[in-house]
């Protein structure tokens, strides 16, 4: 499989799986707030936050394994499931760190600006793993090319 076509097919699931996530987007912001607007750490809030969380995790599984299926080398299927990994629990921990910063109080921004910074060094990983892929496996897109732009039917 060519390099577009790879780009095409990954384009494609990725935009058939945003629907499903800006679905679960609003149960998931409703839980927030509420835990956030709560006095104490209200357990049903909380679960269906983590809920919303699991089920994000498990499309971006699958979306995941699609892209791992695109390529016959092993260790590319490991970078890709690793970078794929990394984007989800950097997503998780900018949400969770955000809403605990908002509910506990703005002196600790702390936990922000480390996230912030977290956030860099998972970037950075990302971008070393997108060049480890590209030097195994030339013909699998790196993250970046993987948007509207390079999508050619």
């Amino acid at each position: 499989m060519t390099k577009q076509q790879r780009i095409n097919l990954i384009y494609k699931t990725n935009v058939k799986t945003a629907v499903i996530q800006s679905l679960l987007t609003f149960p998931m912001v409703f839980c927030l707030v509420g835990l956030i607007e709560s006095d104490s750490w209200n357990g049903w809030y909380v679960a269906g936050t983590l809920v919303c969380l699991l089920l994000l995790g498990g499309i971006f599984f699958k979306a995941n394994r699609v892209e791992v299926e695109l390529t016959e080398q092993e260790d590319a299927k490991t970078i890709i499931a690793r970078r794929n990994g990394s984007m989800f629990a950097l997503f998780v921990l900018f949400i969770l760190s955000f809403a605990l910063t908002i509910k506990l109080g703005w002196m600790y921004a702390w936990i922000v600006v480390l996230t912030i910074g977290v956030l860099y060094g998972g970037y950075r990983l990302i971008r070393k793993q997108d060049e480890r892929l590209t030097d195994i496996d030339p013909e699998h897109p790196r993250f970046r090319e993987i948007r509207l732009d390079n999508v050619r039917d």
